[in-house]
């Protein structure tokens, strides 16, 4: 979780708005919980909620952008990256950090790695 909580501290600094889709959020809950177990899981799962990132639910306008970016790759990119994907566009995102390689595929938003950051 080391790097995460430097991405977070980041996020929270004056002039860097951190958003959270809320499907990462359950993505992050259950990896953790399957590799370290439940208590583990719902001490990050706190900590992110109250991180200061703004944690932003799927919408129905959401819902649309991230249906239309599934049909544009015809269904070759999985729906949890077009949901961010259609959520950074709708908040108007800078990039999505994502270590996760499919994302590469979604041509909608700038993506960066956790290396690419300055912490």
């Amino acid at each position: 979780m080391g790097k995460r909580r430097e991405i977070l501290r980041t996020c929270r600094k004056l002039g860097n708005k951190g958003i959270l889709p809320t499907i990462v959020l359950a993505e992050f809950f259950a990896q953790t919980y399957r590799r370290t177990g439940r208590e583990v899981a719902d001490k990050y799962f706190r900590e992110i909620v109250n991180s200061g990132l703004d944690i932003v639910p799927l919408t129905k306008e959401i819902s649309y952008h991230a249906g239309m970016l599934r049909a544009k790759y015809q269904e070759k990119v999985p729906w949890g990256d077009c949901i961010v994907a259609a959520t950074a566009a709708q908040n108007r995102a800078k990039f999505v950090v994502t270590e996760d390689p499919h994302f590469a595929d979604n041509k909608e938003i700038e993506t960066r790695g956790t290396s690419e950051l300055h912490l």
